[in-house]
């Protein structure tokens, strides 16, 4: 098995060779403005970090147009205007340019609104604006996953509104009333799935032997057809023309995002490792992680570094560590960039991330700290299906549908048209609680259980993937009226799908059913809350766990109470906009020594002893990825 992972490993690295790039990617700043040309994607906002020493917010804008040089950009905050330069990182078909501005803000002691245009006034509106919080605030969030359907009907889609984006206006409505500071990409940002049934595909879906198929080299027209499709579904799924209400929340929200299976390929990472080495899988892949980067990054493979990345075994993993504000901490896990049937993250990128949240990189103020995971942590165990599909293989799916009722209805028939395994499985082997990945996940969450302890620090677990919401917990059985002082107590949200369909109710009842308390390790036990005591239409439910309505996450921190604050928003009437809010509050962690002191710091006292404007020390040392660079003043000199 090592040498089959190896072996994959390297097959993934060369992969990237074999990319029909028309131009060599860049960072050159361009300067120099000819007429107005075509935008075909953006503008796009990112948010890569606070430097708390300087003050400054830094993120991205990117425009994907035709313009030879840089199109002018002007900028406006705190009564002053700025014209930004433009960076191309990369062209397609020697015809689309992707124009990268850099983004760097003061950060008052207020919230502060930023304007950008630009004077060629060629976008879908005049101006945007987003907003960034003071000094001292939190930011506040959104959290999504599944923006976008897979291979069904239109008939459905049009059902659930797909001009319409209800979801969305509803997010657009709320943030003119009170404004997010971030969105929070949480996988499948858009979905690769009809790539299988476009006509550059004919010779590998008409090949019906499997032997083949894992043989077949790719001709010039299939690996073009990759490089087209892939950057033509992003400026559907991400441009104005096609997808107005999404482009404009993304124009008007910076994001940080991380991919999960659908922005490459459904299922992608799960398969077995024969197939994933295959020509058509390996191309497939190097086009899927160009653009992903270019879009929902505004980078390349060859500066992911100096653009907020933590990388892992392989050049296409890449993880995010940065904060949201004085008492907030994000980790977003790449779980596809290196990702095989046997290993969701290597021990090197697990080693990489929890080095730099261990040390002085992460601010000394941070309260609570969130993983983004995209298939949630926590969650009720599939085990049932994962058996009954890994057998479906070599059964009569008819066979096993009559013994099974309700299950053998969802699987009759249904498989994957990339591998012929039953549909899913796939899914089955991408969650956390599979076989092959159950020791890998209680390694990972024992780290955080001794991170909790060691900084008193609040974890909290962020997933999506299941197209349903709900919330689950680990806790200790000893401390359950105690959950303030409990470092093993974590919450997981579950949020997804903001645009997919749900899954049947039938599976949301079976899995329901087969979700009561588990023991984790010693006193610590994990379940799901019974959160949906009510549909959003008012009627009660008997699934109080988990509810197939789609929906997205608010999120904010309680000055007050030091509470970290989830909004689970559920559509209230499919295909219309309005939601109704489920609200599951996780508490600060006071534990031991380190606990006393972080509850005793002065905020203030403590951002405004680590101000120091002329420090230059970042330029230096070429460290653009996190808040600090060297050792912090000790919290406990701040009480």
């Amino acid at each position: 098995m090592q040498n089959q992972y190896q072996s994959y490993q390297e097959s993934i690295s060369s992969s990237f060779s074999r990319l029909n790039l028309r131009e060599t990617w860049g960072g050159r700043p361009h300067f120099r403005h000819g007429s107005p040309g075509k935008v075909v994607c953006g503008p796009l906002l990112r948010y890569i970090r606070i430097d708390y020493v300087q003050r400054i917010w830094h993120g991205s804008i990117l425009v994907v147009s035709d313009d030879r040089h840089a199109p002018p950009l002007e900028i406006q905050f705190n009564a002053k205007t700025k014209s930004l330069h433009g960076t191309k990182l990369d062209t397609y078909r020697e015809k689309y340019h992707f124009w990268r501005y850099e983004l760097q803000i003061p950060i008052l002691e207020r919230e502060q609104k930023v304007v950008y245009s630009t004077p060629h006034k060629n976008w879908a509106e005049p101006r945007f604006d987003f907003y960034i919080p003071s000094i001292f605030e939190s930011m506040r969030f959104m959290f999504y996953s599944c923006n976008g359907f897979s291979d069904i009907p239109q008939g459905v889609k049009d059902k659930f509104g797909e001009k319409s984006a209800p979801l969305w206006q509803d997010i657009l409505d709320r943030h003119k009333v009170i404004p997010f500071h971030v969105f929070l990409g949480g996988g499948d940002q858009l979905y690769q799935d009809r790539l299988i049934k476009d006509d550059f595909m004919k010779p590998w879906t008409a090949e019906k032997n499997p032997a083949k198929r894992l043989a077949m080299k790719l001709s010039q027209e299939m690996k073009d057809g990759f490089e087209a499709f892939y950057f033509n579904n992003y400026c559907i799924n991400f441009g104005f023309q096609d997808n107005p209400i999404v482009a404009k929340a993304f124009a008007s929200v910076p994001s940080v995002n991380m991919w999960d299976d659908h922005d490459i390929i459904d299922g992608y990472g799960s398969y077995p490792a024969d197939m994933q080495r295959a020509d058509c899988f390996q191309v497939l892949f190097a086009n899927a992680t160009r653009f992903y980067y270019l879009f929902q990054h505004h980078t390349t493979l060859q500066l992911v570094e100096n653009h907020g990345f933590i990388r892992g075994s392989l050049d296409s993993c890449n993880h995010i560590v940065t904060t949201l504000g004085p008492e907030l901490g994000l980790v977003s896990l790449d779980c596809r960039g290196e990702r095989t049937k046997y290993e969701i993250c290597s021990e090197k990128s697990y080693n990489a991330v929890f080095d730099y949240i261990r040390s002085d990189m992460m601010l000394s103020t941070v309260k609570h700290l969130m993983v983004l995971t995209g298939v949630p942590l926590i969650y009720p165990r599939l085990t049932l299906f994962e058996n009954l599909m890994d057998g479906a293989a070599s059964f009569n799916l008819a066979t096993i549908a009559g013994k099974t009722g309700a299950l053998g209805d969802m699987i009759k028939g249904s498989l994957n048209v990339w591998n012929g395994d039953p549909e899913l499985l796939d899914d089955m082997n991408d969650h956390w609680t599979a076989g092959n990945h159950i020791v890998e996940r209680k390694a990972f969450i024992e780290r955080l259980q001794a991170y909790a302890r060691e900084r008193s620090i609040r974890v909290s677990f962020l997933g999506g993937d299941v197209h349903c919401c709900g919330a689950g917990k680990l806790y200790s059985k000893d401390m359950k009226k105690k959950e303030e002082g409990d470092p093993f107590f974590m919450v997981q949200i579950i949020s997804s799908a903001i645009v997919n369909v749900p899954p049947p109710q039938a599976l949301l009842t079976i899995l329901n059913q087969n979700s009561s308390y588990i023991t984790f390790n010693g006193n610590v036990e994990e379940r799901m809350y019974n959160i949906f005591k009510n549909s959003p239409n008012g009627n009660t439910r008997q699934n109080k766990k988990l509810m197939g309505m789609r929906n997205y996450c608010a999120g904010y921190y309680d000055e007050d109470t030091g509470k970290l604050n989830f909004w689970i928003q559920a559509e209230k009437q499919v295909g219309k906009k309005g939601t109704m809010g489920y609200l599951i509050d996780v508490p600060k962690l006071v534990f031991g020594q380190p606990g006393y002191h972080l509850s005793r710091l002065n905020k203030r006292d403590y951002l405004a002893s680590i101000y120091a404007p002329e420090h230059h020390r970042f330029q230096r040392r070429g460290n653009s990825r996190f808040p600090f660079v060297g050792r912090m003043p000790d919290a406990s000199n701040y009480i």
